[in-house]
């Protein structure tokens, strides 16, 4: 393979090529690498969109469980809107970020006139999609459930979420603008603790729930995670991109041949194929702009999208810069536009699930990859989704061998969230996960109990990120920050931003979880458990007189100083092992 710098007048590119700068027309953007990046990249989109699809379909059934007042017509209806909309959304979106990244590709191969140019990976935003699930979606199905009609009951459910995703598509943008000033003003836990906890709790812990639903089916795929994906350094014992392939095989196989106790007989199996097929494939009823009429709902769910979009763009400045250690040196503010655009285009499309830039360039760029996996992983899902064809494939495949996928994603997740953050916050970056497991406790299990309610209100992702900082300031001693999160924070909590356990919505409504919201000191008509809000305020007021106390006795050199390296480790990986893993954005 030819030098990145084989080049004699090639000079050094800084990351700053023109967003609409020339292409090179004779860039040979095919690479025999692409014939291995491509599977790879296509079965980790696969095991994504069962997954965040198989929640999807979920939420209404659980929804209905917790006591909303709707019918399994409800839930049907729902189910068919996620299969004949949001799914061609989806095509839409990942059609736009893999053709942008490709054009990227040809674009600065141009601009260093070189050929050996692998353009960066694209693909669903694993997290951010089970935040969607459980922490909008689920919302929005109570807000809604006093509508009898079952097919406008899943339209507005729809189109609420849809506004969501645009919205969070308009702050992953907004990084072009913030990104650097929120990177260096914020620690990597806190960054980061919003995505490892939805890894530890929907990626891995589920999952693993789920094998344990079904040990005779998961337990291969399973041991296959480890063996292909975290084994050998990261690059997996067997040398190929096609594990998660082999784990579909074996645990689809095993479901059909009868080894598991709760999925129904091989008849009912066949049947729940023949009709998605007969029900979806060849159609197609997507509404193009249509879902912006949830916008209405939108500010409700600020608090939710803002801390997502804010750790993508973060980390797709990440993923920017380490495919720059690789030699390839793209514009990072042009990434950052490319993801938010294909997260608000596939939402106007009808797309609930954000998109993102993926970790994994260096693996791609290793074997030889060029533009062309890109390409043909924008034209298959394209077709793949928009052709119906897709709940087919849904309901052949062993649910149970796809969450062992999402687990390898989501402790690969944690475990690099534990990398770029400095040993000592270790503890605080545990709190931000713990504030999700409450989530958990919640929406799986019912428990009702108050503190569980308040730290899962708006599914505990704005106090994953908050109050992780403030902990991460504390243990820093730069108590003078830790006195503003403390204010942030109390202002977040008196409005439901974050802790929203309140009985009383902006707009004199009773809201659902999460929602925005007014917190009241305690009258005698509020029963206990709920107006939780203000008495956070109060208690993060407290904090801020007690960080503010020890500053002053700081500054009069009774404490030691501050550490002021922002929590970032001794050593930050800039990409990941050799292997497909999707960042968060995975």
């Amino acid at each position: 393979m030819q030098s990145l710098f084989s080049n004699p007048n090639r000079v050094p590119n800084d990351g700053k090529v023109p967003i609409f700068g020339p292409i090179k027309w004779n860039y040979q953007f095919f690479g025999k690498g692409d014939l291995d990046a491509w599977p790879a990249l296509f079965f980790d989109n696969l095991s994504s969109l069962l997954g965040i699809f198989g929640a999807m379909l979920f939420v209404p059934q659980l929804a209905l469980i917790l006591g909303a007042p709707i019918t399994p017509a409800h839930v049907a209806a729902f189910g068919n809107v996620v299969f004949g909309r949001v799914g061609p959304g989806v095509a839409i979106a990942l059609a736009v970020g893999n053709l942008w990244y490709s054009w990227m590709a040809f674009k600065l191969a141009h601009y260093e006139d070189r050929q050996e140019v692998t353009a960066l990976p694209y693909g669903i935003n694993t997290p951010a999609g089970f935040v969607m699930a459980f922490s909008v979606i689920l919302p929005l199905c109570f807000k809604y459930s006093s509508i009898a009609d079952p097919d406008e009951f899943a339209f507005r459910v729809w189109a609420g979420s849809c506004s969501a995703n645009f919205i969070g598509g308009i702050f992953e943008v907004s990084g072009f603008w913030l990104g650097n000033l929120i990177r260096d003003n914020t620690s990597k836990a806190a960054l980061y603790a919003p995505i490892a906890s939805v890894g530890f709790v929907y990626l891995g812990l589920a999952p693993v729930i789920a094998v344990g639903a079904e040990p005779i089916i998961g337990i291969i795929p399973f041991a296959l995670c480890f063996t292909g994906f975290f084994a050998n350094g990261g690059r997996g014992v067997y040398g190929t991109g096609g594990v998660a392939l082999i784990m579909f095989v074996v645990g689809t196989t095993l479901r059909w041949a009868g080894a598991g106790r709760y999925d129904g007989s091989f008849a009912e199996q066949e049947g729940a194929v023949i009709s998605t097929w007969s029900s979806f494939a060849g159609q197609n009823t997507m509404l193009p702009f249509v879902p912006m009429e949830g916008l209405v709902d939108s500010p409700d769910f600020m608090a939710i999208v803002f801390p997502v979009a804010l750790q993508s763009f973060i980390e797709t400045m990440e993923n920017v810069e380490a495919a720059q250690h690789k030699g390839d040196h793209y514009n990072v503010k042009e990434a950052m536009i490319a993801d938010g655009l294909g997260t608000m285009i596939g939402a106007l499309f009808g797309s609930i699930i954000p998109t993102t830039v993926y970790i994994g360039h260096a693996r791609h760029k290793l074997i030889g990859a060029r533009a062309s996996y890109s390409l043909l992983n924008a034209v298959s899902y394209f077709v793949l989704l928009m052709s119906g064809i897709f709940p087919t494939i849904y309901s052949i495949i062993d649910p149970v061998s796809i969450g062992c996928v999402l687990i390898f994603v989501g402790l690969m997740i944690v475990q690099q969230s534990f990398e770029v953050s400095a040993r000592r916050h270790y503890p605080a970056l545990c709190i931000g996960i713990f504030m999700l497991v409450t989530d958990l406790m919640k929406n799986g299990s019912g428990d009702a109990r108050p503190g569980v309610l308040n730290l899962s209100a708006g599914g505990g992702i704005m106090a994953s990120i908050v109050v992780t900082q403030i902990v991460c300031d504390l243990t820093d001693s730069r108590y003078d920050r830790a006195a503003i999160g403390s204010l942030i924070a109390m202002v977040f909590s008196e409005f439901g931003i974050m802790h929203g356990n309140n009985p009383v919505g902006i707009d004199g409504s009773s809201p659902v979880l999460g929602e925005l919201s007014v917190s009241f000191h305690e009258v005698a008509d509020y029963k206990k458990g709920v107006n939780e809000g203000w008495r956070f305020a109060v208690a993060y007021a407290m904090l801020a007189i007690f960080c503010v106390a020890h500053y002053l006795v700081q500054r009069m050199g009774k404490l030691p100083p501050a550490v002021m390296d922002n929590g970032v480790c001794d050593v930050v990986p800039r990409d990941a092992p050799p292997s497909d893993v999707k960042e968060i954005v995975a």
